[in-house]
């Protein structure tokens, strides 16, 4: 079970409650917004609160900036990574088309120390609608790029390092950050992206990619019920 933490209404009590969210079970507790004792109070009690009932992983509120104070407790916002690599492909597209650059003419290079199901699935996709793709890993790209030219008919080469590719994604940072017109860092929370998806409708001020990563790691929702709708970082030069 996740936590949902929640801004707690003026005059309104804490405690906590479980709720179902898109299907999802949450046990929800409230803080009180700004600083004082009793905003802090109010953070230890929720964070006391979710760590007695065995939760590690919770759903913040937007403009939530005290996860210190949950992270004493042992608890941390959901891991959106999942959430991004089954993505990845889509996350890559996007950034392209706000950068201007057209498929039949980019270069992609996927960066990981080594091949995952999610680094596959993304080097596919990625594979059928860019014409350049670079499979920078260590272990398992000599059979991926095998695997994609016969079910593909892609030339698509291993490469040690990322240099000289348009885009540059990266599943980790075991290539550190190489020069790219866009680098996009899955890891990285400094990287924002944007979705849509009709589950966040039942939304209610929650952090809307933590919320989606909750429901798919639950289950309850498919990557391709997501939409990527921005991407947004300082290493890809595009802004809100």
């Amino acid at each position: 079970m996740f936590g949902l933490v929640e801004w707690r209404e003026e005059g309104a009590r804490g405690g906590a409650r479980e709720l179902r969210v898109h299907g999802v079970r949450f046990l929800a507790v409230s803080v009180v917004r700004g600083g004082g004792l009793r905003a802090a109070w109010s953070l230890r009690r929720a964070a006391g609160i979710l760590r007695r009932n065995g939760v590690t992983q919770a759903v913040f509120p937007r403009d939530f900036s005290d996860y210190a104070a949950f992270a004493a407790h042992g608890i941390v916002s959901v891991e959106v990574r999942p959430l991004r690599e089954a993505l990845a492909a889509d996350i890559v597209r996007r950034a392209m088309v706000q950068a201007g650059l057209a498929p039949e003419e980019t270069t992609a290079a996927l960066c990981a120390a080594r091949v995952t199901r999610a680094y596959a699935a993304a080097a596919e996709r990625l594979a059928r609608r860019v014409r350049y793709v670079r499979l920078c890993t260590a272990h398992g790209g000599w059979e991926l790029s095998d695997t994609l030219r016969r079910t593909l008919g892609a030339a698509v080469p291993v490469e040690p390092c990322a240099e000289g590719a348009d885009v540059v994604l990266g599943f980790d940072d075991s290539m550190g950050r190489p020069a790219a017109r866009l680098c996009l860092p899955l890891y990285d929370p400094a990287l924002r992206v944007e979705y849509g998806a009709q589950a966040l409708d039942e939304a209610r001020g929650e952090e809307p990619e933590q919320l989606l990563a909750a429901w798919y790691a639950s289950l309850a929702l498919r990557a391709e019920d997501i939409v990527v709708r921005g991407v947004y970082s300082a290493n890809i030069g595009v802004e809100r």
